[in-house]
This record gives structure tokens, sequence and C-alpha cells, in this order.
């Protein structure tokens, strides 16, 4: 979720806090009389001291914001809408949709099957589980993120996988790589994520698969 920040402005705003706490430190040792006319070496330990501790202080608020503190905001009726749509989508929760595969079955149709993605994001990672529910496979994601492109504006979400087939059939790979790009949506009140995926499946007898994946949040 970092990622779809606009950085400089971010920077100028943790600068501009940071400062603040920081002078906020100086000027409250300084402002003690004895402090200003003791001034020595031993004076400027102690401002580094609390300078110090300052910054940490500003460290573990930012964090803790940016791990959890964030929810808080765009859970607030209206305003997370909005912030949905024009900062970062809240995509944290469990997914259930249905994928469809360029691959056929033996009458020659296109393989679907039902699928559950769960995302945990926060300004600091963000991860994603995903497996069909047949247990004929299973997906790790390896790497993913979201982002908004500049040219369209839209949000997506992208994710390379590895797939393992304990049992594959004879037509089919026991391990596989893969990536998706799905595209965030937003219906009335609610989210989807549609987009397509491909894989090096089977690429070795000309068969590699691709396919079109559309998901929708369950809570």
């Amino acid at each position: 979720m970092w990622k779809v920040l606009p950085k400089f402005g971010l920077f100028k705003a943790l600068a501009f806090v940071f400062s603040i706490l920081l002078l906020s430190t100086v000027i409250i040792l300084l402002g003690d009389t004895d402090f200003v006319v003791t001034l020595s070496i031993n004076n400027l330990i102690e401002v580094s001291a609390y300078s110090g501790a300052a910054s940490i202080i500003f460290l573990g608020i930012i964090w803790l914001l940016a791990k959890w503190g964030w929810k808080a905001i765009w859970h607030i009726p209206k305003l997370g809408d909005l912030l949905d749509k024009n900062v970062c989508p809240n995509l944290n929760g469990k997914w259930s949709g249905h994928v469809v595969s360029s691959f056929k079955d033996e009458q020659g149709n296109p393989i679907e099957k039902q699928v559950e993605m769960e995302i945990k994001a926060d300004f600091i990672g963000f991860d994603i589980r995903l497996k069909s529910l047949d247990n004929y496979q299973r997906s790790t994601v390896v790497q993913s993120e979201i982002y908004k492109d500049p040219r369209d504006g839209n949000f997506y979400v992208s994710y390379i996988f590895e797939s393992i087939v304990p049992k594959p059939l004879s037509t089919d790979d026991s391990k596989f790589d893969g990536a998706a790009k799905l595209s965030v949506c937003f219906e009335a009140n609610k989210i989807s994520l549609v987009g397509t995926y491909w894989t090096n499946r089977a690429w070795q007898r000309d068969n590699s698969t691709a396919g079109y994946i559309t998901l929708r949040r369950e809570n």
C-alpha cells in the first residue's frame, strides 16, 4: 500500500511533524534558565539524548500508524469510501470467486474452478494467499503488490505465484509458475477484483495456460 502514496508530499509531511517534535524537545530544554547558563558539553549530550528519544518515539508512532492505526481512519463512514477510491483501497479480508482457464477438459470446454483468496495489507507489507477449493493444486504467492497506474488512474493488484499439483493428470505438470494482474473495481458499496492470469504450465508442449479471474470480498 505504501507504493500508491504520493512519496514527495508524504515525506514533506513526515519531515514537518518530526521537525516540530524535535524542536519542541529542544525548546523545553533550552527554556530552563539554569540549562542555558550552564551550557556545556554535558548539556549538548543531554540535548542529543532527548533528541534521540524524540526520534525513537516518532518512528514508533509512524510504525503503529502504518501497521494498524490507519485502519481506524479507513473505517470512518463515507471517509473510508473516499480514501478507498482516491488514496488506496483497503483490500484486507477473505475473497471468493472463480477462474476460467484456457485449459480444456476432455469435452473441450474451458476449465472453471472456485477459488479463495486472503489479503493482508498495511502500509508496511502486502501479502496474498490463494487456493482452489477442489484441492487439486495449491499456490504460494511469491511476490505481490498494489499500485495505482498513472495512465488510467485505476488501482491494480499484481502477484507472482508458484503452484504445486500433488497428483497431476497425464496432461498436466506437477509444478509451474504464473502471474496475475487484477483491476480493483468499485461497485456501489462493494469492491471486486477482476483480471487475467497466465502461467508457464505445460509450455514444453506448447500448451501454456491463461485465464480470467473474478473475486468479491466475503465480508
